[in-house]
């Protein structure tokens, strides 16, 4: 198992090794800093990025629109889910809901934000809707998929339908979402930045991106590109901590 873990890092690094071979190779054979900028041109744009006073709080204010609309989805996705579980018409109501959601071009679900709410509330409402259906039906699927055995044994002991929801469904429904937590996460993250690039709020990720876009500074794209995804990282690297202390404390 060691063996197996230090070959996948090794395998890691020589992936992250080849990127920037492949960086500077095309930015030398392009040469051209507007279409392709060299790895110097970047990484001055990424300091002088994070020296701004005001970076904490673009990120802050973008982390924030990010877990406000994660947070609105995975309540009602549970409560939601719950509920369906539980009542049939609720269930089928929620197909067609789910189905239109998850086909629905997430170009249209921006342009509706911008018109239905104002440049704040426009990227939580985007990351909301592309996140809102996964959780769902993570949550559903975690219900439907438990053990009859349990349920019948819980039947025949006269089990109360608090307890079973409180020590049964809730522990099955968020042991299901730790698996997806990261990706919804990461996704959620995502959907903000577009959002934010286009209703442009005055302190957020995809505000600045559009900015550098403006003005064809393309090495300023690239380091916020690359601020994206380190904050990623962490979101990843977070999440899977708390997943394992959550799992040990059980154990």
């Amino acid at each position: 198992m060691k063996s197996f873990t230090l070959k996948n890092r090794r395998l890691s690094v020589i992936s992250k090794l080849l990127i920037i071979v492949l960086w500077i190779l095309l930015s030398r054979t392009i040469d051209n800093e507007v279409i392709f900028p060299t790895i110097s041109s970047t990484f001055h744009s990424f300091t002088d990025i994070v020296r701004r006073p005001s970076f904490i709080i673009i990120i802050s204010h973008s982390l924030i629109r990010t877990l406000i609309g994660f947070v609105i989805s995975l309540v009602l996705a549970v409560i939601i889910g719950i509920l369906s579980s539980i009542s049939n018409i609720i269930y089928h109501l929620m197909i067609p809901i789910i189905n239109f959601l998850t086909s629905v071009p997430t170009m249209a679900i921006i342009i509706l934000a911008l018109i239905w709410l104002n440049n704040e509330f426009a990227p939580m409402f985007v990351g909301f809707i592309m996140v809102f259906p996964i959780l769902y039906e993570t949550v559903l699927k975690g219900i439907l998929d438990l053990d009859s055995n349990i349920i019948d044994m819980a039947k025949v002991y006269k089990v109360q339908k608090m307890t079973l929801i409180k020590d049964v469904y809730i522990p099955n429904i968020f042991l299901n979402l730790s698996y997806i937590f990261p990706s919804a996460l990461g996704i959620n993250f995502k959907m903000v930045i577009a959002g934010e690039a286009l209703s442009q709020p005055k302190y957020a990720i995809g505000t600045n991106l559009q900015l550098q876009k403006m003005y064809l500074n393309t090495s300023g794209v690239f380091a916020w590109i690359i601020i994206i995804l380190l904050m990623s990282k962490i979101f990843k690297y977070v999440l899977e901590g708390v997943n394992h202390l959550c799992i040990k404390s059980k154990i």
